[in-house]
């Protein structure tokens, strides 16, 4: 596990790695997850991945697309999360 947030890239690869999003090459950090494919399904998915991967403790009420909507928006809030 790791103690560092990761960086909007390193969310783009997992993301990739963990089957929850088909990203394009070249993604942007801040293009729209959920216009890319992402549904309600990997947002509790991804929820897991992060707490399992980053020590980040996700609650219900992050769950919103400010937070989880874009990969830098999502680097952010893990970081905020961290244990």
């Amino acid at each position: 596990m790791m103690s560092a947030a990761p960086s909007a890239d390193e969310i783009v690869e997992m993301l990739r790695e963990e089957g929850l999003a088909e990203l394009p090459e070249g993604f942007p950090v801040d293009g729209d997850l959920f216009a890319a494919g992402m549904d309600s399904m990997a947002v509790m998915q991804l929820i897991v991945i992060a707490e399992e991967r980053y020590g980040a403790v996700i609650r219900p009420e992050d769950a919103g697309r400010e937070n989880l909507g874009t990969p830098a928006a999502l680097a952010g809030l893990i970081g905020r999360r961290l244990a």
